[in-house]
């Protein structure tokens, strides 16, 4: 099963990203837009997990996140990976709670990876994926041109605040790849 563990977003933080990627989507670029349906924050992905080590997951998760206890999370701030040059993500961040979920991440990648599964190699950033700049299916000054256009626009509205979640569980979320995009199903909850 293709999984990765994650944070759950409220409709309402899902609506106002919508609303802002229906703003940043008149940029001209090749930029897929993630379904705001299936909004959510990765904390491990964590790809293909066989079915036999599907338990101890659970019970290693479980072991990570216990006795942290709930926090809130508020959501805002515009800006794309890499920083300053062509971008390949463009993200929302977070102010209050971003502490306590790199804190979450950190300490479901220590705990997993010992255990052998993958290995995160980049380090944690706190932020959800809105959308993944699609390179080769734009010419390249139509894209250069989309670019800058995309980066103006982040660069105006990059205090922008989409509204707040208490964050008391994580998901284990199972992730299935489609022509249409890729659905997104509860495996397991786990409570802080």
């Amino acid at each position: 099963m293709r999984t990765f563990i994650s944070v759950e977003l409220p409709d309402e933080v899902k609506k106002n990203i919508a609303e802002l990627i229906n703003e940043l989507k008149d940029a001209g670029t090749g930029v897929k837009w993630v379904d705001p349906k299936i909004l959510h924050m990765t904390l491990k992905f964590l790809g293909w997990v066989e079915d036999r080590n599907l338990d101890n997951l659970i019970e290693l998760t479980a072991k990570a996140v216990s006795g942290k206890g709930s926090f809130k999370a508020r959501f805002e701030g515009l800006g794309t990976f890499p920083e300053g040059k062509t971008p390949r993500v463009v993200w929302v961040g977070t102010a209050e709670g971003g502490d306590e979920l790199c804190k979450l991440a950190k300490d479901l990648e220590e705990t997993l990876s010992k255990a052998g599964f993958r290995k995160e190699e980049r380090e944690f950033k706190s932020h959800i994926t809105i959308g993944r700049v699609k390179e080769k299916k734009v010419p390249r000054q139509a894209r250069d041109n989309g670019v800058d256009k995309l980066k103006e626009k982040i660069r105006k509205i990059k205090d922008a605040k989409f509204g707040e979640a208490v964050v008391d569980r994580i998901h284990i979320m199972k992730s299935t790849l489609t022509p249409k995009g890729p659905i997104y199903e509860i495996f397991k909850e786990v409570k802080l």
